[in-house]
């Protein structure tokens, strides 16, 4: 019989243990964020705001060209 700590089943352990630790690191960052922001935790949550929106600059064409 095979001794049961062989590299397969020890990389296949530390990848369900890494999967884990992540996946906590991960809730455990979003509650911070949400007590940090207020409520705002993405970036979906803020107004997009167009950059054409603000820009209104009339556009003036001459009907002389200048580089003569």
């Amino acid at each position: 019989m095979r001794g049961l700590l062989t590299e397969k089943n020890i990389v296949i352990v530390l990848f369900v243990m890494v999967f884990i630790i992540f996946s906590l690191a991960e809730s455990e960052t979003k509650k911070i964020e949400h007590l940090y922001n207020g409520g705002h935790t993405s970036i979906k949550n803020f107004p997009a705001i167009m950059p054409e929106a603000k820009a209104k600059i009339p556009i003036v064409l001459k009907s002389s060209d200048s580089t003569k």
